[in-house]
């Protein structure tokens, strides 16, 4: 089955249409912990229409702050809020959480007190964090091992993956997944394609970032998660892979990274298949 890694949606009929164009898993990620009563609504709506007999995907989502929220959240969010927000079974990951530096050059010494609660709060649960990294590649990185060396052990994904080779290269050292979105199949993308094709692939995950970054042929259209197939083509084109196995290989990855997502699937997610 394709799994759309990363989307934010607020849509239903939206995620439906995802389901019957073949893509069964969702991770509907949380960008506010004010978000998550609703996150969590849909992902249950979505559990019952499965009931229903309709073609619903399984949906997730995550507990954090983005980065573009975080000079406006300091003082709100500690990390045990974000620490209690992972006790129900559908939040699988920390996140989206990370550094913008494009466009928050003006909240940076804020924006690294909150990752490093994500961090923190990923460090004493043993959840993955679902990372956001524009342009504060080398400050995400000094934070990353400041954790490593604080926890132990920090793991993830770098979602909608769009940096250079040199820090794939250091995330990848790091056993980190990078996550593949639209961007693959951009013309003026062939760096990122560069990474997609020499990246361990047991470590890649698809995306859209819906409603963000529609890939081709729908560019500068609403990005809708049914739409990860033809990122998933583009993957596959890039590692000479039948769409089959790229399915089936990044399938296998999301739920090896996201344990707690593979674990409700054993239990309350048998329907989905």
């Amino acid at each position: 089955m394709f799994v759309d890694s990363h989307c934010h949606l607020e849509d239903e009929a939206t995620a439906v249409r995802a389901g019957e164009a073949g893509v069964r898993v969702l991770l509907n990620a949380g960008k506010d912990l004010d978000e998550m009563d609703g996150q969590l609504a849909m992902c249950r709506k979505m559990a019952q229409l499965r009931k229903e007999g309709k073609e619903a995907p399984l949906m997730f989502t995550s507990a954090g702050v983005h980065p573009e929220n975080a000079a406006q959240k300091l003082s709100l969010v500690q990390t045990d809020d974000i620490i209690r927000a992972l006790d129900d079974p559908l939040v699988v990951a920390v996140g989206e959480c990370g550094l913008d530096y494009h466009y928050g050059a003006d909240s940076i010494l804020e924006q690294k007190e909150m990752f490093w609660r994500h961090i923190e709060a990923a460090g004493k649960t043993g959840f993955p964090l679902m990372i956001h990294v524009r342009e504060a590649e080398d400050d995400l990185l000094a934070l990353l091992d400041d954790g490593i060396k604080t926890f132990g052990r920090i793991f993830g994904v770098i979602h909608c993956f769009s940096s250079d080779m040199v820090f794939a290269k250091k995330v990848e050292a790091l056993g980190f997944y990078v996550s593949a979105s639209g961007i693959l199949t951009f013309k003026n993308a062939e760096d990122i394609r560069e990474v997609f094709k020499s990246y361990a692939l047991e470590k890649i995950l698809i995306e859209t970032d819906s409603p963000y970054l529609a890939p081709v042929p729908f560019r500068g259209k609403v990005n809708e998660p049914a739409y990860v197939i033809k990122t998933a083509e583009k993957l596959s084109e890039l590692r000479g892979l039948s769409l089959n196995d790229t399915a089936e290989q990044t399938e296998k990855n999301f739920f090896k990274l996201y344990q707690k997502a593979a674990d409700y699937l054993k239990t309350e997610g048998k329907d989905v298949g």
